[in-house]
């Protein structure tokens, strides 16, 4: 008996072959037909393409938190408005 191939996505690209194993395995043990197997395997596939994704991603902590203040955000992204001001004086 051969050695099967499991790993659906390997180092970020889809691996075709463990796909179209694990479609096999549904036509030979759970009789489906080969289209709804192999959408079944390849739905398999997307499913781990966006664990591999949201695994290597940054996390959210890491960046600082933006400002709550409109004003304040606006200022950050464009300095030359620091000298404005909205208050009655």
């Amino acid at each position: 008996m051969k050695k099967r191939d499991y790993e659906l996505v390997k180092n970020g690209k889809y691996n075709r072959r463990a796909i179209m194993q694990r479609a096999y395995v549904f036509v030979r043990n759970y009789n489906y037909s080969l289209s709804s197997a192999l959408k079944t395997a390849w739905c398999d596939a997307h499913l781990k393409m966006d664990e591999y994704k949201a695994q290597i991603a940054p996390k959210y902590q890491d960046y600082p938190k933006p400002a709550n203040n409109f004003r304040q955000a606006m200022i950050d992204l464009n300095p030359t408005l620091r000298s404005y001001d909205s208050s009655w004086r």
